[in-house]
């Protein structure tokens, strides 16, 4: 399966904005483990990416390796991740990768098992963090997805199943961050990363 037909995106303003809804309530755990440090900057980092090699959103998979170099993670880790490789990896950090791929394919609906064995392993605070990061990453890949599909279909390739107008509202709400602000934020990291 190509990278491109893996995409998916909003096909309901409910998931949207129920999304949308769960990213301003993760804000807050994504700073108060900035805080105590429960989940390193490279795993964050490597979560980002690993949902993003399911979901395919080049915004994000763009900004978040240059994050991950950012933080450490090797070049070589950020390819696996985007292949889905997730078995070259250390079990302590393999069992969320894994998790943030099955999250992923899911539609953001893990299986009761597999968020059993994240907080079984991690702990509840390590889980939820996790969890969190994930929420917040799944909307952005739909999210830059469906300004992706708003773009398509201004270029006359609609996206399957897709509803104009529901692409229209989130394109006209987060056009300005896709297609400004994150680039511009990428390649300044990319900039920093390619002097260290």
């Amino acid at each position: 399966m190509s990278f491109e037909h893996r995409k998916r995106i909003y096909n309901t303003l409910d998931g949207f904005f129920h999304d949308l809804f769960l990213l301003g309530a993760n804000g807050f755990a994504y700073i108060r483990n900035a805080r105590n440090a429960t989940v390193s900057d490279a795993l964050r980092e490597k979560l980002m990416v690993a949902v993003s090699g399911v979901l395919a959103c080049k915004y994000c998979t763009w900004l978040h390796s240059e994050m991950a170099l950012t933080h450490g993670v090797k070049s070589a880790e950020i390819q696996k991740l985007l292949s889905q490789e997730m078995g070259y990896f250390p079990e302590d950090e393999a069992v969320a990768l894994a998790f943030a791929q099955h999250y992923s394919e899911s539609g953001g609906c893990p299986r009761e098992e597999a968020e059993k064995r994240l907080y079984d392993y991690y702990g509840k605070k390590k889980a939820q963090y996790i969890l969190s990061y994930l929420q917040i990453i799944y909307f952005g890949n739909l999210a830059g997805n469906t300004v992706d599909a708003f773009l398509d279909r201004l270029k006359g390739s609609p996206a399957e199943g897709s509803d104009p107008g529901n692409e229209i509202i989130i394109f006209l709400l987060l056009a300005p961050y896709y297609l400004a602000m994150l680039p511009v934020l990428a390649y300044l990291l990319g900039r920093l990363n390619s002097r260290q």
